[in-house]
């Protein structure tokens, strides 16, 4: 591929064929990058949202993310978002794709009352992506293991835009 798609980013189920599909996609993906399976979102966590990038003029699926309401984790009443399942296909990798789905989640989970978002890493090279687009660090939150690389947002109220 030489140019850039065009690209929209709409709101999908759990179970539509697309998100199962591009979750099946990074579940291979994952599983040669790191030789262990990947976990699935489960179909019955309460609040969790899919949003999937797909090319204008086809419709054809690029990648997806996932968001999935918490506590801030903080001792306050906030809630968070944690954002979970980011994948592109390969081929629309270093067209913005990643960062075009991060933004989205973001404004999602602050339409819906978030005042942060977290991730995990699945390795360094996420790291560096996910700093790049204003995520700081902080200490592994529940569930994920002590040894984790986890980031988080502080989202901004939404200004009349």
């Amino acid at each position: 591929m030489t140019h850039s798609p065009r690209v929209e980013v709409v709101e999908a189920s759990f179970d539509d064929p697309i998100v199962t599909g591009l979750h099946v996609e990074q579940a291979a993906e994952l599983a040669a990058r790191f030789g262990v399976a990947a976990d699935r979102p489960s179909p019955g966590a309460p609040g969790t949202a899919f949003l999937v990038a797909r090319e204008r003029e086809r419709a054809a699926p690029i990648g997806c993310v996932g968001l999935r309401w918490v506590s801030a984790g903080d001792g306050s009443a906030d809630q968070a978002a944690e954002v979970g399942h980011v994948y592109v296909r390969p081929e629309y990798h270093g067209f913005g794709v990643t960062r075009l789905l991060l933004r989205a989640a973001e404004d999602l989970a602050r339409r819906r009352g978030c005042r942060s978002a977290r991730l995990k890493a699945a390795d360094l090279r996420d790291a560096a992506l996910y700093e790049y687009s204003g995520y700081v660090r902080i200490a592994p939150f529940d569930p994920h293991p002590v040894r984790s690389i986890c980031f988080e947002k502080r989202l901004r109220a939404e200004t009349g835009r």
